[in-house]
């Protein structure tokens, strides 16, 4: 009995220890790390827009991809869609290529309630919208302080990415 025990017992830790490496060996191998780099200062919705005829190609850096934002704020991919598990860094960059980091939450987070002034990225979201037939598929989120949530969520609630691609050039 105390032999069939010890069986089971050691059988369960090594399926224990088999989960455990294939789950860190296939989370190491799905994840894409991904960086955005946005204009020193801006402040307001980012949207990356997917599956664009006149979209960038993915452009990386040591193995991370990286989302160049320009000053509008909208960034066109030819890549068909966003990528679903990733690890992700934000910074500002200045004229002369100067990067200074920035962190993302998850809004209202208590690291913005106890840093009012300091600038976060949040409000994170994938996914799809279609208006009048036509539709994109995007990523967007919010940059700004915990004064700015409110006004940017005004601004987000109203937001048409279709409006902000036609005009973006």
């Amino acid at each position: 009995m105390k032999k069939w025990i010890m069986i089971i017992v050691g059988t369960l830790l090594l399926i224990v220890l088999i989960v455990v490496i294939w789950e860190k060996a296939y989370l190491k191998t799905t994840t894409k790390q991904e960086v955005y780099i946005l204009p020193q200062g801006f402040k307001g919705i980012v949207l990356i827009a997917y599956d664009q005829k006149d979209g960038l190609e993915d452009v990386k850096e040591d193995g991370k991809i990286i989302y160049k934002i320009p000053q509008n704020g909208v960034l066109k991919l030819k890549r068909k869609s966003a990528t679903t598990l990733s690890q992700s860094w934000y910074y500002f960059e200045d004229a002369q290529g100067k990067r200074t980091e920035f962190y993302h939450c998850f809004a209202p987070c208590e690291d913005m309630r106890n840093n009012p002034d300091k600038i976060f990225a949040y409000g994170t979201s994938n996914g799809g919208f279609e208006n009048e037939g036509k539709q994109v598929i995007m990523t967007t989120f919010l940059v700004g302080t915990s004064h700015d949530t409110d006004s940017l969520n005004k601004v987000d609630e109203k937001f048409n990415p279709l409006e902000l691609l036609k005009n973006s050039k």
